[in-house]
């Protein structure tokens, strides 16, 4: 459980179009969030579409060792292999200036938009089964924070490396454990003649 993340780095178009599609990204989130392998059939019924686009879309996933086989058993008969999100971090290269470039800034932008919808509904939710909107009381479940921090090179690094390293330490699931979904975006936005090298 303590140990380090594998980091896979997306760099073909290939790679890139088996990840972007919209459904095998709605297939990780569920694996992620359900805390337990599910069979094909399991994320049919979640998905909406059948069995067999499923094992198509897991096949995809598992060519870029996104989604692992966990265990099979027989389920009325039939052998149901459950599959589990593998313990990976994907980096899809948002630096790399080539071809593939615009693609991967549209798969940031559409994740980015992904986790805001998710928050807009989980705190919607929130709302109505607590009958609240008191924002300090609500606070506890999920925020948007945005705004400016004053950070010496020294404490930029030590903010990135806490985060960073917190992330990595709660990347494992556990029944015992809530899940929470989060996109991060810092950056320096300093005048680059001002900025420390």
């Amino acid at each position: 459980m303590g140990s380090s993340m594998r980091k896979i780095k997306l760099t073909t178009k290939k790679e890139l179009n088996i990840y972007m599609n919209p459904v095998r990204q709605e297939l990780l989130h569920i694996l992620n969030v359900s805390k337990k392998p599910m069979t094909a059939k399991m994320l049919a019924n979640e998905l909406h579409i059948s069995v067999s686009s499923v094992q198509h879309h897991i096949s995809k996933l598992m060519s870029l060792e996104l989604v692992e086989m966990d265990h099979s058993e027989v389920i009325h008969g039939i052998i149901a292999t459950f599959y589990k999100p593998a313990p990976v971090t994907v980096q899809i290269g948002l630096n790399c200036e080539d071809s593939s470039a615009p693609q991967r800034q549209v798969l940031m932008q559409e994740a980015i938009a992904r986790t805001y919808d998710r928050f807009q509904v989980r705190m919607k939710e929130i709302m109505a089964l607590k009958q609240t909107d008191d924002e300090s009381s609500l606070a506890r479940w999920g925020d948007i924070l945005t705004g400016i921090l004053y950070l010496e090179k020294k404490e930029s690094a030590e903010l990135m490396n806490l985060i960073n390293a917190y992330i990595e330490k709660h990347s494992c699931p556990s029944q015992e454990k809530s899940v929470w979904e989060y996109a991060l975006i810092l950056f320096n936005a300093d005048d680059l003649g001002d900025s420390y090298e």
